[in-house]
């Protein structure tokens, strides 16, 4: 399905894709709260544990490119029904394992599939949606993630404490089993690109080959590595350490970033299509910069609270200007791949971005540390001071 042309923007189809990639998301963090019980069911330290959560982001991060080249190639329909199935036979196969490397396993096959869920939707709304709305539509899509990022951990947790450590498994079964008729339901059927891989990946040679894209790339990674290197790996150390905070109120701390980015995306997304998409990301840029660098001048409960608010609104600002301009560079036929190659580099970002971020807060270096979190990313929105605006050349092109 081609982009329609519309004049007044109508938030359902963007809004019925938020709602499915929200389950998705929530779906997948289920497990979140159980993983020191699964260290002590399995007999296996807490670092083999997390590692359930590492194969999967490895898996859904190789596996984002192949999404989108079947989404492009099959429809995202087909791939979202498809992969979705997927990702509830894991979980209930995993409920019935009882050894620890097995599961392992099957949380990387479920990496793989949610991975190529996420690009298909994504790939659906950038087809679907008019050039002058992709901002709004981008926001709300966005929300979605974020909204099912933070209620899955609450979730599993309650799950977990109501009906014993693999309940959350089995929830995964039942809630993808519920999605699939929401999935047929939300998207058409759509048209598909006959094309085989050889020149899906020469289509995406041609996109890597593009400054614009490999910077709107360089955002994405930069992002991620601050937001997850920051909330995953330096805040909660800090509060700990410095601000003496209990595990819920750093737990308090960390969502209020989250929760005043969810406010803030809507209202970026209007301003991303009046205003444009590259001085909405540079000052988003700028701003989550500087008040993630406040995080090191305080150290009280509420001090920190008051500086997460204000960095979830910047976050949220940053967040939505990247795939929206993601969508505006992708040839029509090839916004799978696009969006694939997207977020694989974002995922690659929330990967390193602790690692390195958690090595500044094993040497103390707290205040340093909130502020390199954003150099690199302060630096790859330099790039684009003297780049094109993605968003006018998507109308002279027409859509």
């Amino acid at each position: 399905m081609d982009r329609a042309d519309a004049d007044v923007f109508n938030p359902a189809p963007a809004a019925a894709l938020s709602v499915t990639i929200a389950l998705t998301v929530m779906n997948m963090t289920l497990i979140v709260p159980v993983l020191p019980d699964f260290a002590d069911h399995f007999g296996v330290s807490l670092a083999a544990a997390a590692a359930m959560v590492s194969v999967f982001a490895g898996g859904r991060l190789v596996f984002r490119f192949w999404g989108g080249i079947g989404a492009d190639r099959f429809g995202a329909r087909r791939v979202s029904v498809i992969a979705t199935v997927v990702v509830g036979a894991c979980a209930a196969w995993a409920a019935l394992l009882d050894s620890f490397w097995p599961v392992l396993g099957v949380r990387l096959v479920q990496g793989m599939a949610v991975g190529m869920i996420g690009v298909a939707t994504n790939q659906y709304l950038l087809r679907t949606t008019p050039r002058q709305h992709l901002g709004r539509a981008t926001a709300v899509f966005q929300t979605g993630i974020v909204a099912g990022a933070s209620v899955g951990p609450l979730a599993g947790g309650v799950l977990a404490d109501l009906g014993g450590l693999w309940a959350p498994f089995w929830a995964q079964a039942v809630l993808s089993l519920a999605l699939v008729p929401v999935i047929l339901l939300v998207m058409s059927a759509g048209e598909t690109e006959v094309r085989t891989v050889r020149s899906s990946l020469h289509m995406a040679g041609a996109l890597l080959r593009r400054p614009v894209f490999l910077g709107v790339m360089l955002l994405g990674f930069t992002l991620f590595f601050l937001r997850a290197g920051a909330a995953n790996a330096l805040l909660p150390a800090y509060g700990d350490e410095v601000a003496g905070l209990s595990p819920t109120a750093i737990g308090f701390v960390v969502s209020a970033a989250t929760f005043t980015s969810v406010l803030a995306m809507i209202p970026a997304g209007r301003l991303v299509d009046r205003v444009g998409r590259k001085p909405v990301m540079l000052t988003g840029v700028v701003a989550v910069t500087a008040t993630v660098a406040l995080y090191g001048t305080v150290s009280s409960f509420w001090g920190l609270i008051g500086v997460s608010c204000l960095t979830g609104l910047t976050v949220g600002l940053a967040s939505v200007p990247p795939p929206t301009m993601i969508g505006d560079l992708a040839p029509p036929g090839s916004e799978g791949i696009a969006a694939g190659v997207f977020r694989m580099s974002s995922d690659l970002g929330w990967i390193v971005g602790p690692l390195a971020l958690g090595a500044m807060a094993d040497a103390g270096r707290w205040g340093l540390g909130f502020v390199v979190a954003g150099v690199p990313l302060l630096a790859a929105g330099a790039l684009f001071l003297a780049a094109p605006e993605t968003g006018e050349r998507a109308s002279a092109r027409g859509g």
